[in-house]
């Protein structure tokens, strides 16, 4: 729920959608407005943080290897106690087999965080990519009710 300027309590939007351009500066306007979506569904504060990681995770891994010149495109929803989002992009795309396992890199190398993270941080995770037809990656996680996620992280 929000406010509006009348001080009465308004539905959260029941989805989010932005076109990002492909350009890190970008990044930190997408996390702000995935983190407001999340708190105004009221998502616990743990939830919200592990699931705008994944999805910060996505775009950067979008920005960085798509190689499109066009906007990457994400959706988030809340429905049934479940905040999901879709990270699109038309770019190279990849063979799916290339994916290694789920696995962090050494600790001194400079990349590969990004889908171990990815993983870490959703409790379902699905990527469809083909070379020249873009990547897109859905993630998500059940969330628990806010007061719940609130005593787990004061424990």
């Amino acid at each position: 729920m929000s406010t509006n300027g009348r001080g009465l309590t308004a539905p959260a939007e029941r989805s989010l959608r932005l076109e990002i351009p492909p350009d890190a500066r970008f990044s930190r306007a997408a996390r702000e407005r995935v983190t407001a979506f999340a708190l105004a569904h009221e998502v616990g504060p743990h939830d919200a943080a592990e699931f705008v990681t994944a999805v910060s995770e996505a775009i950067a891994n979008a920005i960085e290897h798509s190689r499109t010149p066009h906007a990457i495109e994400l959706a988030c929803s809340f429905e049934g106690g479940r905040i999901t989002a879709r990270i699109a992009d038309d770019g190279i795309g990849f063979a799916l087999e290339t994916l290694r396992e789920p696995r962090l890199p050494e600790p001194l190398a400079e990349r590969g965080r990004g889908l171990p993270i990815m993983r870490q941080c959703s409790h379902f995770i699905a990527i469809d990519s083909a070379p020249g037809r873009g990547t897109v990656v859905t993630l998500g996680r059940t969330v628990a009710p806010r007061d719940a996620d609130d005593r787990m992280l004061a424990s």
